[in-house]
């Protein structure tokens, strides 16, 4: 975990339940060579960093940079151990990536195998997601109801190997938190997978989702990760979180001192509630049109309330916060008459 002398915890409460927000990162892993992690913003830079046109992360940053609403950078990187040594290195998950993309070799799709070996070290990693691109038919069961940071695609084989579920996040990862959620998002560069309505119903009880057509687009079939929680949910979760630590390290290190009185307090809760505007304003929190107000609170405990060894420590840890979400329309029920 990168250094900083905050830490924000949320805890999700059903039924409560920028530009741009994270770095892909397109992770390959062989026996031949490591290649460093590199950021690049265009194809050209994918090639300097070391992979050919014909590798499957050039043609997978390409399925990335094709969406709508791509980010405006990736990340690349080879290891020679298996992904999970990579990622088990500290180092490497300080970096700025956030979305992870194994691409595992020629064949444009992961194995349950992979997710038992990475998912269980995104799922406790701050911040991190990983997409998986999985082939029809691959037997979901042991991944199913899970993980909270993973998202299974199940794809047909797109052209040139490349890893189907860089599509979905290339068209989301360029867009802001709260603004949008995973369930029919228009994709360029896939075809739709030929599913029974029964098919597509075990694929999403499994947690996984798929690519449809609907209407006449073909569109993501639902927007959840494995254990079923909505993905657009963790993004506003973790964008929260993230905002709040920043600027709260931010104004740490940029006042000389933050003093243990009422009006020091004040300042940590400022930031705070700016966050939450913010975020509200953003479509993430739900608005109470009874009270004419969006539903977040915050409470930061004065000095008097802090206790003895706290004040000693030249901690604080008095201050909460809490918010309704917003949520989404992901369904439509309309029920018409007709007079004779």
């Amino acid at each position: 975990m990168a250094i900083s002398d905050v830490k924000v915890k949320i805890d999700l409460v059903k039924p409560v339940s920028s530009i741009g927000f994270g770095v892909p990162l397109l992770l390959h892993y062989s026996g031949d060579k490591a290649v460093e992690y590199k950021e690049c913003g265009n194809l050209t830079e994918v090639v300097a960093a070391g992979f050919e046109k014909t590798s499957p992360v050039y043609k997978t940053a390409a399925l990335i940079f094709a969406q709508d609403n791509a980010p405006a950078k990736i990340a690349v990187a080879q290891t020679e151990d298996d992904a999970a040594t990579w990622l088990g290195k500290i180092d490497n998950m300080d970096k700025n990536w956030r979305q992870l993309i194994p691409v595992t070799g020629e064949s444009g799709f992961n194995t349950t195998d992979e997710v038992t070996k990475i998912s269980p070290i995104i799922e406790v990693a701050d911040g991190k997601l990983v997409f998986y691109s999985f082939q029809k038919g691959t037997e979901l069961a042991e991944v199913a109801k899970k993980y909270n940071r993973t998202f299974i695609f199940v794809c047909d084989k797109p052209e040139d190997y490349a890893y189907s579920a860089a599509a979905l996040v290339g068209a989301t990862a360029g867009l802001a938190a709260g603004s949008f959620t995973y369930k029919n998002l228009i994709l360029k560069g896939l075809l739709p997978v030929d599913l029974t309505s029964t098919e597509l119903k075990a694929i999403h009880d499994a947690g996984a989702v798929s690519f449809v057509t609907k209407a006449g687009d073909n569109v993501t079939s639902e927007g959840i990760v494995t254990s079923g929680e909505y993905l657009d949910i963790i993004d506003s979760e973790d964008y929260i979180i993230q905002q709040i630590t920043y600027r709260t390290q931010k104004l740490l290190n940029q006042v000389k001192k933050i003093p243990y009185t009422n009006s020091g307090i004040a300042q940590l809760e400022n930031i705070t509630l700016t966050v939450l505007k913010e975020a509200a304003m953003a479509g993430m929190i739900a608005y109470d049109d009874e009270a004419g107000s969006y539903q977040y609170s915050t409470n930061f405990g004065l000095r008097d309330a802090q206790p003895d060894s706290d004040r000693v420590a030249r901690k604080y840890a008095g201050g909460t916060f809490s918010f309704k979400l917003a949520g989404a329309i992901h369904e439509v029920e309309i029920v018409g008459e007709i007079e004779i």
